[in-house]
């Protein structure tokens, strides 16, 4: 801890030794197969950019329940999805594999899930256009969604995973149990902060004590919330505190932009700015300052360059993840750390064939990405796709 170089090797809590700073960062693909099995197609996306010297892979979320899928991505709710997660895994290479595993909640689909199948902490509609009320889960329907959970981590595990990454950030269901605005429960499972910690907390301490000391354990959460009554990032810095405490490697810090330190809205408007509140501090120092060495905190959200990883690593984090660089280039690390033969990629190729065919992304997440208007450059109409040379790290 404590570099500014993000070519130097970190050991994690469990033991785990990292060998530079770089993440490959948890991306939706939207395309796995209807039954939660992996697609070909996703498994030559992540073969791919795996094939880069990244010291961790973070999977696309698995989820744990068949009444909690957010989009169609790979399953980990049942036996059956051990194959298909044997094949992630070994798609992810030799390095350090993580997991990512998440309950959508209220922001479930319920195109996937069917009316009666969407339930969330309390009866909250989301902020998402259109969005419908859940019901509210029962008590004990908490205690088996924790069980999901340490269930689905036992099954990444057997797969072949190094780590599981707990999904908190991003409104689904553990971020909806936190947060104020979504979960209005007055049982154990709800009310002050203490109390809408509880469901986080024990997930954590429940999985940990499932895999054991030796296998890695993350948990990504948003560091405040950007709608008004939202939970702030002092908030988000206890927890963290409360996490590392709980015997997590690593927190990770889900920012769209670790510079302008802006978490995903709720509602999904990418270009929505006036209405949004703002952090009172610097995420990733405030989180780092509260876990105090305990575990290590990966900064992500808009990485594209070493430049960038060298500004998170300074404010405080320990890694960086790299999520919209390696798709519009899926050789983005071999490129900046190769010593001048390329530059990297900086925008997607203008033709839709293209961008599916030259940079190995399944069509359904093509189709996704492009429907997040100016999330990711793209080349104008007519423009070569091909980088100018400029120089490497």
């Amino acid at each position: 801890m404590g570099t500014t170089s993000p070519w130097l090797p970190l050991r994690l809590k469990s033991g785990a030794v990292l060998p530079n700073r770089f993440v490959l960062a948890p991306m939706t693909t939207d395309s796995a197969n209807p039954d939660g099995t992996v697609s070909d197609a996703e498994l030559r996306y992540l073969e791919r950019r795996c094939a880069n010297p990244f010291a961790m892979t973070i999977s696309s979320c698995a989820y744990v329940d068949d009444d909690g899928r957010s989009w169609q991505g790979i399953g980990a709710a049942r036996d059956g999805h051990l194959a298909s997660l044997r094949s992630v895994a070994a798609a992810m290479g030799g390095g350090l594999s993580v997991l990512q595993l998440y309950d959508g909640g209220r922001i479930s689909n319920p195109a996937l899930v069917g009316a009666d199948g969407l339930r969330a902490p309390s009866a909250v509609p989301s902020l998402r256009p259109g969005a419908r009320t859940p019901r509210a889960l029962t008590g004990p329907e908490v205690s088996g969604l924790l069980g999901r959970f340490v269930d689905a981590a036992l099954r990444g595990e057997r797969a072949g995973f190094g780590g599981i990454e707990l999904h908190g950030a991003n409104h689904y269901l553990i971020h909806q149990f936190f947060s104020p605005r979504a979960n209005r429960r007055t049982d154990r499972w709800g009310g002050d902060r203490e109390r809408r910690m509880r469901f986080p907390l024990e997930v954590a301490a429940a999985v940990r004590a499932a895999l054991g000391p030796r296998t890695v354990l993350g948990f990504r959460v948003n560091p405040f919330e950007s709608e008004p009554g939202g939970f702030r990032l002092q908030d988000a810095a206890e927890l963290a505190s409360r996490l590392a405490g709980a015997g997590v490697d690593y927190v990770h810090i889900s920012m769209d932009d670790f510079r302008r330190r802006s978490p995903q809205r709720e509602d999904r408007d990418w270009t929505a700015t006036g209405d949004a509140v703002r952090a009172d501090g610097n995420p990733i120092t405030a989180i780092s300052g509260a876990v105090g060495g305990r575990c290590v905190v990966i900064a992500s959200g808009g990485v594209t360059s070493a430049d960038d990883a060298r500004t998170a690593l300074l404010a405080g984090a320990d890694l960086v993840a790299v999520g919209r660089a390696a798709v519009i280039d899926p050789e983005w690390l071999t490129a900046i750390g190769d010593g001048g033969g390329r530059s990297p990629r900086s925008r997607l190729p203008a033709d839709r064939d293209e961008i599916e065919s030259a940079l190995t992304l399944p069509s359904r997440m093509v189709t996704y990405l492009l429907s997040r208007p100016d999330w990711l450059p793209r080349e104008p109409t007519g423009q070569p796709t091909d980088p100018p040379k400029q120089e490497a790290l």
